[in-house]
């Protein structure tokens, strides 16, 4: 059976189960992702080290997707994304199980090198589905939406646990997520028609880079985006529970009321930027708005819990309106066989997660983490330039 057709009946519409599946991951990665440094942290790292570990396991994850066409042609997408789910799996149930301070490091560099690997396969699986390349806003913020609902609730329950019973158990139940994925996919995938995936050339890939403004412009807004996000995951939690002094229950709460905006603003602005607007007018505003706001968290020195809620709100309005215009942006471009640029694309966020911790790393060898946020907020005023520059769809 043809695999949309096969979904089709599965759901009421064809996205339907790649929604479920997107939910089940995206909540798997956002139940730990916000404590990870923390847990680094509690396992004797420095605030440096920690940005250090970041580093190498970014700097992996790009070879991983670089490798990662020549995979698929030979395993196909289905077998491919089968076995780095079980890998993430093995990563975190040793994460949960097994004492020591390498295979703690070993463990939490695989889970870098993996996560990447899986978001793009997803891409694959979504892009081979989509037919109308003018509702890829909206589709993209369906998208995005279920999986940034998962972002609000997994951390608020994360850190209630982490109160509680304590890092380890917090990676049993990330990894334990991944058995129902397995099994879904597993079933209702088999039938996924593979195709063939050219293997990345670096050379071409920059020479094409250089030489499309528009795909130049898009890549640099999307990776300003991945710069703010690895310092807000790496410094956010250790500055709000080292230097404000907040619980980690407090700390949960705080981001389930921060990440909002993800689930609030990106179904709405993706369908403004199908129908009426573009996306440049949309992703300027979200830059000035990220940018003065993230700026902002160098200078509060209070431990008002409702004034912390309020800033973080702030940040995440802007990054969500960056978040769905640069995506919807890009993928009205590619479709499911173009894995060599979504390839490229998915190498914004580890490399995001190399240069933000660099730069985090040096800054905190002359500054106080508090001023790191200083460096993301500039960079997302920065961000205003090249997204002017962009050939807007409408």
């Amino acid at each position: 059976m043809d695999f949309v057709k096969k979904n089709t009946l599965i759901v009421n519409n064809r996205f339907g189960l790649l929604y479920v599946l997107n939910f089940i991951i995206s909540f798997h990665l956002f139940f730990i992702i916000y404590f990870n440094a923390t847990f680094l942290n509690s396992e004797g790292l420095s605030n440096r080290s920690v940005s250090i570990v970041y580093i190498i396991g970014s700097i992996l994850s790009i070879f991983g997707l670089f490798l990662l066409p020549k995979l698929l042609n030979i395993f196909g997408n289905y077998k491919t994304i089968l076995v780095l789910i079980t890998l993430e799996l093995a990563v975190f149930w040793t994460l949960a199980f097994v004492d020591g301070f390498i295979s703690t490091l070993v463990a939490f560099v695989g889970y870098l090198l993996i996560y990447p690997l899986i978001s793009t396969s997803f891409d694959i699986f979504l892009e081979m589905i989509i037919k109308n390349e003018d509702t890829t806003g909206g589709i993209r913020g369906i998208f995005l939406t279920v999986s940034n609902s998962a972002l609000i609730v997994a951390p608020l329950t994360a850190g209630f646990l982490l109160n509680g019973d304590g890092f380890r158990n917090m990676y049993f139940i990330a990894g334990t997520f991944l058995i129902p994925l397995l099994v879904i996919i597993g079933w209702y995938f088999r039938g996924f028609n593979n195709q063939s995936y050219e293997q990345i050339k670096y050379l071409d890939t920059i020479k094409e880079f250089l030489q499309k403004k528009d795909l130049r412009n898009i890549f640099i807004s999307h990776f300003t985006l991945k710069l703010f996000y690895s310092f807000m995951v790496v410094y956010t939690p250790l500055f709000l529970h080292n230097t404000i002094g907040f619980s980690f229950s407090e700390i949960g709460t705080l981001f389930a009321i921060m990440l909002l905006p993800f689930a609030i603003f990106e179904i709405p602005l993706g369908k403004i930027a199908d129908k009426w607007l573009g996306e440049k007018e949309i992703l300027i505003i979200g830059f000035i708005i990220a940018g003065l706001s993230t700026i902002s968290m160098s200078f509060v020195t209070t431990n008002s819990f409702v004034f912390w809620a309020i800033l973080l709100f702030a940040t995440r309005i802007g990054a969500s309106a960056i978040e769905i215009m640069t995506e919807s942006h890009f993928f009205k471009y590619v479709d499911g066989s173009d894995v060599n640029t979504i390839s490229l694309f998915r190498v914004l966020r580890p490399l995001g997660y190399i240069i933000g911790p660099a730069l985090g790393a040096i800054a905190l060898s002359f500054i106080d983490i508090r001023f790191v946020f200083i460096i993301p907020g500039l960079i997302f005023l920065l961000g205003i330039f090249p997204a002017y520059q962009i050939i807007d769809t409408k």
